[in-house]
């Protein structure tokens, strides 16, 4: 790549400058993508797929997590322990209870 010195070079250059590099990334963007779908398309007609198919396959299955915790006032509202807490596990530790009164017994 050969080295531009662009401190020289009025605002009105820079800006014909930019106009230029940003056509070529365009230019070369659209480039690559049309390469990629055409590799894509052949990997999927060899298979003896459609898009349709590939598209609507899921790459993974989301597994249930065994919750936890359970409300010891609603049973029935439980959490993992993963990401956010639940109100209640809010309010349970609000007021200076421990969150381990709250496990669910393998």
């Amino acid at each position: 790549m050969p080295n531009v010195d662009i401190s020289n070079l009025s605002v009105a250059e820079l800006e014909k400058l930019k106009g230029s590099i940003d056509s070529a990334i365009a230019n070369r963007r659209d480039g690559e993508l049309l390469n990629l779908r055409q590799a894509i398309d052949d990997m999927i007609e060899e298979a003896g797929f459609t898009l349709d198919e590939v598209l609507q396959v899921r790459t993974t299955k989301k597994r249930a997590v065994k919750a936890k915790y359970s409300n010891p006032n609603n049973p029935e509202e439980t959490w993992s322990g993963r990401g956010r807490k639940p109100v209640w596990v809010q309010e349970w530790v609000a007021a200076q209870h421990d969150l381990n009164e709250c496990l669910i017994p393998d």
